[in-house]
């Protein structure tokens, strides 16, 4: 492995307030400790109180100018706001049309005032002249209380539930005017109340034709007669589900801030083993940030720099399978810690069966991503249709629900010092690319394509594509496509297309035993454990 250096150069200047400034110190917010804290705790010692000026957000070029990542990476900007406001998610339908999860209503205040209330959003974009910016689009869905997700379904539909809800509702465009005009159930006893950073989230469609979320002990499937259910191992993941190339699905744990339920399909139970995560896998290696604005208070506070000593939430996982990135960044595990603002790379390493999670840059004591302002919320990472890997940025004040930063706690304290709570309501997606390599302009257009056409299209080199035309025919239940189906299993030179050409038959309901009995005996293993 080469030598980490950073494209960025950093002094040890500890950065925490952007361009802007506050007029005097004098108008800084004089904080005291609270009445009943210990000054003597772990949690409150060597706490700074002293007056600091408020963090103010960058511009999107400034902000660019903060981001340290390895040589030959570069981020892009693909949609900020004003266009979007606190983003959480995306997803990218068959058209290649970005959905995204606007959480309006998130942390608007220190007390969360109006987190409930029906302002949330899901948007659609589009980048019509293919400079790589998502210049055309707007409210797809409205009024939202906290949605959980977004699931393309289909040309003009979207999958999602709201917040203390228990029914999963399919919306979708029905007169071709860019917002949902039709809403209608899918699917019921799916959802849980309690705390928001609780509750059930993400809804992923995986190689297998189930789809997976968090929290829930169970996976349902769409059938053209029912929704179906069946009962899985529970997980106990917050905000992150996805797939490596060969179906097996990983879950993303928030508050531990680690990946969680990888060793074997969740299906067969949530099988956890001793040393699942390499020596210093916990610690985070973000940039120095002197705000101390984590839990649980200075005990996570690393010294002399001022940055987070270990994880404490996560969000937003991927394992990258695109074409238009390293090649050896393919199977990486990719996730967000927007409370240390890192995106860290992940190498999981198979041995006799049981996989360990190595951070890539341990070593280097770095991570892949890093920032030097405060702002920066990586909340998702998605593989793009481009084949490059998103970031979704949720660039936010304060990252950590109103329960925990009530009047009197560690983080409420540091909230005021910094006045975290006046930043909200913006928001950025990012691309992330590599010199040499441009982005695939080709667009999907799945929706005009025939089902011979998408059949070709599970041999594409970005697992999106594949996932996505394998989705499509499902869904159309078109078994015209049967002998070419089989015939492209049988072929040994693309393993990846093979899988998806299986699990297309089997959500096609055209799976023979004859062709099972065949790959028993195929001389590929990862295929005769399909």
């Amino acid at each position: 492995m080469k030598s980490f250096l950073l494209i960025v150069g950093l002094s040890l200047a500890f950065i925490y307030c952007s361009t802007q400034q506050a007029s005097s110190p004098g108008d800084y917010p004089h904080i005291k400790l609270p009445e009943d804290a210990d000054p003597e705790s772990p949690i409150w010692k060597d706490i700074d109180l002293t007056p600091k000026p408020p963090v103010l957000p960058k511009t999107v070029d400034e902000q660019l100018a903060s981001f340290q990542l390895p040589p030959g990476y570069k981020m892009e900007p693909v949609l900020t706001e004003p266009q979007i406001e606190q983003p959480a998610a995306i997803a990218f339908d068959l058209q290649g049309r970005m959905y995204v999860l606007e959480l309006r209503s998130y942390m608007l205040t220190a007390d969360a005032d109006g987190e409930l209330e029906p302002t949330s959003i899901i948007s659609r974009w589009e980048d019509k002249d293919q400079d790589g910016k998502y210049e055309s689009g707007g409210v797809f869905v409205d009024s939202l209380i906290f949605p959980r997700f977004v699931l393309p379904w289909g040309e003009n539909s979207v999958l999602s539930m709201e917040s203390n809800q228990d029914n999963v509702y399919k919306y979708t465009d029905t007169d071709g005017d860019g917002k949902a005009d039709l809403k209608e159930f899918f699917t019921g006893d799916f959802g849980r109340s309690g705390n928001v950073e609780h509750q059930q989230s993400f809804l992923y469609y995986g190689l297998d034709n189930w789809m997976y979320s968090t929290y829930n002990a169970f996976r349902i499937r769409y059938t053209p007669r029912a929704i179906l259910r069946e009962n899985t191992g529970y997980n106990r993941a917050q905000w992150g589900v996805t797939q490596d190339n060969e179906g097996k699905i990983w879950f993303q744990g928030g508050a531990s801030g680690l990946p969680s339920y990888f060793q074997f399909p969740i299906h067969y139970g949530n099988f956890e083993v001793d040393d699942e995560l390499a020596e210093g896998f916990k610690i985070p290696w973000g940039a120095p940030i002197l705000l101390e604005d984590f839990q649980p208070g200075m005990l996570a506070v690393r010294r002399p720099d001022g940055s987070l000593n270990e994880v404490t939430g996560s969000a937003g996982n991927d394992v990258y399978r695109g074409h238009r990135l390293p090649q050896a960044m393919v199977g990486q595990y990719f996730y967000g810690e927007p409370v240390a603002r890192i995106v860290r790379q992940i190498n999981p390493i198979v041995t006799e069966g049981i996989t360990q999670l190595h951070n890539y840059y341990q070593p280097y004591k770095s991570e892949f991503l890093k920032s030097t302002d405060p702002l920066f919320r990586p909340v998702d990472l998605t593989t793009a249709p481009d084949g490059t890997l998103y970031i979704t940025d949720m660039y936010h004040g304060i990252i950590q629900e109103g329960q925990w930063v009530q009047k009197g706690s560690y983080l409420r304290t540091k909230i005021e010092q910094y006045q975290l709570d006046k930043i909200v309501g913006m928001g950025r997606i990012w691309r992330v690319t590599y010199e040499g390599i441009p982005r695939d302009t080709t667009m999907p257009h799945m929706a005009e394509k025939s089902a011979t056409a998408l059949v070709q299209d599970l041999t594409h080199p970005n697992g999106w594509w594949r996932d996505m035309a394998q989705q499509t025919l499902v869904l159309r239940q078109d078994s015209s496509v049967k002998e070419a189906l089989e015939k492209m299993v049988m072929q040994p030179e693309n393993l990846y297309a093979r899988y998806h050409a299986l699990w297309t038959l089997e959500g096609l309901n055209e799976l023979s035993a004859d062709l099972c009995l065949k790959l028993f005996r195929d001389e590929n293993p990862n295929m005769r454990k399909m």
